[in-house]
């Protein structure tokens, strides 16, 4: 069963890229064949820049989603990592997170790499596992494997 805050994530998820303009593709390719998928990702610039990754004094981690697809259609060419709001995030600061992957897709996964952590979903199947990561400063990149040149973003940690 689709948890209410998964399908509100990938909703926001949906609406911030295509709100972005951000489609993967030029002015002059703004009308893709019936059958070319879209391309769109999540763009450096996009809301959701505040809030605070301090682990609280209970131990608990702040959480981020990890989505590929949309609610409505699996197999949407989006992707990009959110908030427990469900905002688009482009930056958070250094911190203890847990990482929730939102991947119902079978022809994508999520993919984030950047110093010290190296995880993805499997490109065949389903995922909605969490795991821990450290974020330390500097950039992590995370894509979509088969389709890394259309599917791909950056989230920069901060100090």
């Amino acid at each position: 069963m689709i948890s209410t805050r998964s399908a509100l994530a990938t909703a926001a998820l949906v609406a911030a890229v295509l709100l972005s303009g951000c489609t993967g593709s030029s002015p002059d390719d703004a009308a893709p064949a019936a059958d070319s998928a879209p391309a769109e990702t999540a763009a450096p610039g996009a809301s959701g820049e505040t809030g605070a990754a301090e682990t609280p004094a209970d131990g608990t981690r702040t959480t981020l989603m990890a989505v590929v697809g949309s609610a409505d259609d699996p197999e949407a060419y989006a992707i990009g990592i959110l908030d427990e709001t469900g905002a688009l995030r482009t930056s958070v600061p250094a911190g203890d997170y847990s990482l929730t992957f939102v991947d119902r897709s079978q022809l994508h996964n999520f993919h984030l790499m950047g110093e010290g952590v190296d995880v993805a979903t499997e490109v065949q199947g389903t995922d909605e596992s969490t795991v821990e990561v450290t974020l330390v400063a500097g950039t992590y990149e995370y894509v979509c494997d088969p389709h890394s040149g259309t599917m791909s973003g950056v989230l920069e940690v901060t100090g």
